[in-house]
């Protein structure tokens, strides 16, 4: 199984994806199609792609980096622009071929995205994943929608523009996938809300581009409204993810247990915030403090600061346990100090822990 996918990905996609792309330019040029191409567009959407590209690579130094998983010598990076890029232009000069031939007709158009989301879909990979909830849930937010995304904006773009629009998007940060040693450690949370805010930005800001660009008077009054509109979505969306992503001072964390009841319970968010060495230092007694514990991040109340071999330990505990916690808690655990809680808006990601934690228990 593995050697046929192997043999799929690296030799019969390719091939596939070129005859196809060498019957389509000959179906362009024998059937005069022509695409609306704007070379200012391209210079646009140069700049975007390479602020997702920074952004990316940004949040490296947050998260941390890897060795990239492609090999860099050239007889290597010959054979991954063949396998990556030879399918992606393929299939974006198909797409604008298809829908520029039925752009008046939308339902056509929403079955060709789909059409394409399922052509781009790893069923290897999801197939294999089903035994484990917890993993296809990952796999579906940080793959399946990003791909759902980026589909939605591809169409959308060519109807607009052309194949051109969507191939600079889409090879300019594939290319510095493959040519770079290094590659962001990024979570699956991370990845997915980036590779779904990012095409959703480059959404609007060309749909508001569009739209300024038309002469009609009334419409100028209503772009009015739309521009501000457009302009609270992104901030509240750029600000929504920096947020949930901890890029702020102040973050984010679901409560799991009652242990700290009656301050907050179960299914509340706790905001805390981030401290810098010096206010780590300053932790006093009774401070409520958020710790981390392996992947788990706890919050307990201080009850004890103690000094060891020129080290300091916080000994902690929940309000509404009867004995304190087993272990101490040093300082390079501490993520952030509490701040204030939201009632209940944690219990959608509470119930998601439970059913992955329920389902891997009867494996």
């Amino acid at each position: 199984m593995i050697q046929y996918e192997h043999f799929f990905e690296n030799i019969l996609n390719p091939i596939f994806w070129l005859f196809i792309l060498v019957y389509l330019i000959w179906y362009i040029k024998s059937s005069y199609i022509k695409f609306n191409t704007n070379r200012k567009y391209l210079i646009y959407m140069i700049i975007l792609s390479s602020v997702h590209i920074i952004i990316f690579f940004y949040l490296g130094f947050i998260f941390g980096f890897s060795k990239s998983p492609y090999n860099h010598d050239i007889l290597s990076i010959l054979k991954n622009i063949i396998i990556k890029i030879l399918p992606i232009v393929g299939i974006e000069v198909l797409r604008s071929v298809l829908a520029t031939k039925n752009s008046k007709n939308k339902i056509l158009l929403v079955s060709i995205t789909i059409l394409f989301i399922l052509i781009e879909i790893n069923y290897t990979v999801l197939f294999n994943l089903f035994s484990n909830k917890e993993d296809l849930f990952k796999y579906i937010c940080s793959t399946i929608l990003p791909l759902i995304a980026t589909n939605i904006l591809y169409t959308y773009l060519t109807l607009k523009g052309s194949y051109s629009l969507v191939l600079i998007y889409r090879l300019y940060k594939e290319l510095v996938v493959l040519l770079l040693p290094i590659f962001p450690n990024i979570d699956w949370f991370t990845i997915g809300s980036l590779c779904i805010l990012s095409p959703t930005l480059v959404y609007l800001l060309f749909k508001y581009k569009f739209i300024k660009e038309k002469k009609d008077i009334r419409q100028k009054k209503k772009n009015f409204f739309e521009k501000i509109s457009y302009a609270i979505t992104l901030i509240f969306l750029i600000s929504l993810i920096c947020f949930m992503l901890g890029l702020f001072q102040y973050e984010p964390i679901s409560i799991l247990s009652n242990s700290m009841f009656p301050s907050f319970e179960r299914g509340d968010v706790v905001i805390f915030k981030k401290l810098n060495d010096d206010e780590l230092k300053k932790i006093t007694e009774n401070t409520i403090i958020i710790y981390s514990v392996g992947n788990q991040n706890i919050a307990h109340r201080v009850i004890n600061i103690i000094e060891k071999n020129n080290t300091t330990l916080y000994q902690t505990k929940g309000d509404s346990n009867n004995v304190s916690d087993t272990n101490l808690v040093t300082i390079n655990q501490i993520k952030g100090v509490y701040t204030f809680h939201l009632k209940y808006i944690g219990f959608p990601s509470i119930w998601l822990y439970d059913y992955f934690h329920k389902e891997n228990s009867k494996i």
